[in-house]
């Protein structure tokens, strides 16, 4: 992947690259955490590595399609060894974790979770794409191999890959995903400041329902908000939490109260921003 492109491909590939590392920043760091319900009183990380599934929801399948255009284009427009550019797909996932929990530090609340899972998945992609362009190198090209003991790396990253679809293909089925809006509530309805109100579904997912709109949310559903809605008071949010969270409305603001939902263990909110 060292000889490089014809000079038309490089510049098409090059303006292609800058608008999608654009892309890739605004999906990462933004909205930014400014303005937004706290969340904890501190960064959250997760390190605990789960058998992976590229096909275990939209979450996964966008972790692993974020980062495809990054293998397929980088070899396009650097003229790195094949090792730095497994390295790089690699090290761009790694980089925008930590970024996104050096913010969550600097803002004292977990505006962001540093997930191992996402490192492993974004890399899977990476390397995918990379994959790719240099599947078809080697068709236009048919370069030699380089020598054995620098095919550690590519042997490394296609184990990593290998290991990520065999997980996928014996992954039992997930059960069907139960949408709480879309059935009767299984207990009592519980209100909420902001007009807002909640209800459980059969199997403890979550209807936030508030200023006209709703939202499904599963029984594991997060710390977070799900719903912005106006008030003649001004905008508000509603949303998810789990036991032992804290939540707070801003910097030197009052906590905000979690209401329990008859028939789930998720917590439910509402906070004006």
């Amino acid at each position: 992947m060292t000889d490089p492109p014809p000079p038309a491909v490089r510049r098409a590939a090059t303006v292609a690259f800058v608008l999608y590392l654009v892309a890739l920043a605004g999906a990462a760091f933004f909205p930014l955490p400014f303005g937004q319900v706290q969340r904890g009183t501190g960064p959250s990380y997760d390190l605990v590595l789960r058998r992976p599934d590229l096909l275990g929801g939209w979450e996964a399948q966008r972790n692993v399609l974020m980062t495809v255009p990054f293998g397929v284009l980088l070899p396009l427009v650097v003229r790195w060894r094949y090792e730095a550019l497994v390295l790089a797909c690699v090290g761009v996932p790694l980089v925008i974790e930590t970024g996104q929990l050096l913010v969550s530090t600097a803002v004292g609340w977990s505006w962001r979770a540093f997930d191992v899972n996402d490192v492993l998945l974004n890399t899977v992609g990476g390397l995918l794409g990379l994959a790719l362009t240099g599947a078809v190198l080697a068709v236009v090209r048919r370069p030699s191999l380089p020598p054995a003991r620098r095919l550690v790396p590519g042997l490394l990253a296609a184990a990593l890959v290998g290991w990520a679809v065999v997980a996928t293909v014996t992954t039992s089925p997930a059960r069907p995903a139960v949408y709480a809006c879309d059935e009767p509530p299984a207990g009592a309805v519980t209100s909420l400041p902001g007009g807002a109100s909640a209800y459980a579904g059969r199997d403890g997912s979550i209807c936030l329902e508030a200023g006209g709109g709703t939202a499904s949310l599963p029984s594991d559903a997060g710390p977070g908000p799900a719903l912005t809605y106006e008030q003649p008071d001004g905008t508000w949010e509603a949303g998810t939490a789990q036991p032992g969270d804290v939540l707070t409305a801003g910097v030197g603001e009052p906590v905000v109260e979690l209401h329990a939902v008859e028939g789930s263990d998720v917590l439910v909110w509402a906070a004006r921003r």
